[in-house]
């Protein structure tokens, strides 16, 4: 067997690092370029330091808590998975090919440690809960795949393998003294002190009439799995890892992919697609309560890839890849996540006439119900067959949040006109739209 090598910060040497200029990002959501280059279905994302890190095939692309890219970390490959320590302070990649699991210092992107798993072939995921790292790992044409412990507070670290045999497909969550283990139609979940796992207990999709566990997390104090079962159109639920019950429905039939908790663990967001030909979503739930806060559409021709939610603060950040299978690749940061959203109307004419005045009207209210007193709301319009909106002049609304903005449709057939009302300390931002279609003269 092969010991773990745990070098030094001369490894610093070994990668590249190339500084971008940030560039100023509003506080609206925002869309990052990222390029080509991720192996499908990969592209996981981890938030330290202010910082976020997206792996990439051959690099690390590091961005702000705004989504502008400030760095690329090169010298790695196939990074199938990263995990941020709590405090800021460590970040871990799992580099599946090579064969190893690396310790990077968001402060100044070096790779402190390299641990070598030659003899754990092919680390997949990663979880982290206290000073122990947990490494899953599968590879082709390899007798066996499994899941190991590593002392991160140890210099020179040694595996702990957990006893048990797995087969492709692993997903790791870990919080607290709880490890869950999600492996096809299997959650098992384990009590571990020491980087050494004892079973508490497994929950069989089978028993619950659902086909596969598709994702499933742990919240922050350990106690909670957010459990999704994929395309099978099962609830979408909490389950309690102590009693290893289900205790909350977040609803059906939307098809969840990919799931992730809050820091504060007040908000459950999930990926997901309403079907192979309509817009895939990202839906944000109330934890407690399991109510819906907002759906959000994806970006148009666009796709999340499953293990790319992270939450950091009140943002959400996940990767979107051009649909379908178009390698290029994007950085979704959803601004002020966990807020309340305001809620916004907006009424018109279903049709109108070509260079016919048009008048709207339209209402804003807090997150609460209350009138907001007079704001600014931006206004934009599309005419069809355009990707992109064009800004008309902004309007302020009365007291009461209502509003009321004319303009005059050009020759095309039809327009959306969009308005939009952007975050606030405490509140999440909130749009309406309306089609117009014209016709006549």
């Amino acid at each position: 067997m092969r010991g773990l090598a745990t070098l030094g910060t001369t490894l610093t040497l070994a990668i590249g690092i190339t500084l971008s200029q940030a560039t100023t990002a509003t506080a609206a959501d925002s869309l990052t370029d990222l390029g080509g280059d991720i192996p499908y279905g990969w592209g996981d994302t981890a938030v330290a330091a202010g910082k976020v890190f997206i792996g990439m095939e051959d690099r690390i692309v590091v961005t702000d808590t705004q989504g502008a890219v400030t760095a690329t970390m090169t010298g790695v490959s196939d990074v199938t998975s990263l995990v941020a320590a709590p405090d800021g302070s460590r970040v871990y990649a799992a580099l599946r090919y090579e064969h190893q699991v690396v310790e990077i210092s968001p402060a100044d992107l070096s790779i402190v440690r390299r641990f070598d798993l030659s003899a754990y072939a092919c680390p997949s995921r990663l979880a982290l809960s206290g000073q122990w790292l947990w490494v899953s790992y599968s590879c082709a044409h390899y007798p066996t795949d499994g899941v190991i412990s590593l002392d991160l507070a140890a210099s020179t670290p040694q595996p702990v393998r957990l006893p048990l045999d797995i087969f492709e497909d692993v997903e790791l969550s870990a919080a607290g003294n709880t490890l869950l283990v999600r492996n096809d139609k299997l959650l098992r979940v384990y009590d571990i002190q020491g980087g050494v796992g004892t079973l508490r207990g497994t929950i069989d999709a089978d028993d619950y009439n659902v086909y596969t566990w598709l994702d499933a997390v742990v919240t922050p104090d350990g106690s909670t799995a957010i459990v999704s079962p994929g395309y099978s159109g099962n609830d979408f639920d909490a389950w309690d890892l102590t009693t290893l019950t289900r205790i909350r429905s977040y609803g059906t039939g939307s098809h969840q992919l990919s799931v992730a908790v809050s820091p504060d663990g007040t908000r459950v967001a999930a990926s997901a697609s309403a079907g192979q030909y309509q817009t895939p979503l990202l839906v944000v739930f109330d934890f407690n309560t399991g109510v819906k806060m907002e759906t959000v559409a994806q970006p148009s021709a666009l796709q999340l890839l499953p293990p790319s939610l992270s939450f950091s603060g009140t943002e959400l950040f996940a990767v979107a890849e051009g649909y379908p299978n178009v390698r290029h690749y994007y950085l979704w940061r959803l601004h002020g996540a966990t807020l309340p959203p305001c809620k916004m109307t907006l009424t018109g004419p279903d049709t109108s006439g070509r260079f016919k005045k048009t008048t709207f009207t339209g209402q804003l209210t807090r997150p609460d119900g209350t009138t907001p007193g007079a704001q600014t709301v931006t206004v934009s319009r599309r005419s069809w067959g355009e990707n992109n909106f064009e800004p008309l002049p902004d309007v302020t609304t009365n007291a009461d949040g209502t509003f009321t903005f004319t303009n005059v449709p050009g020759v095309e057939t039809q327009w959306t006109y969009k308005v939009y009302y952007d975050n606030t300390a405490d509140s999440r931002s909130c749009s309406a739209s309306k089609v117009v279609e014209v016709s006549g003269w």
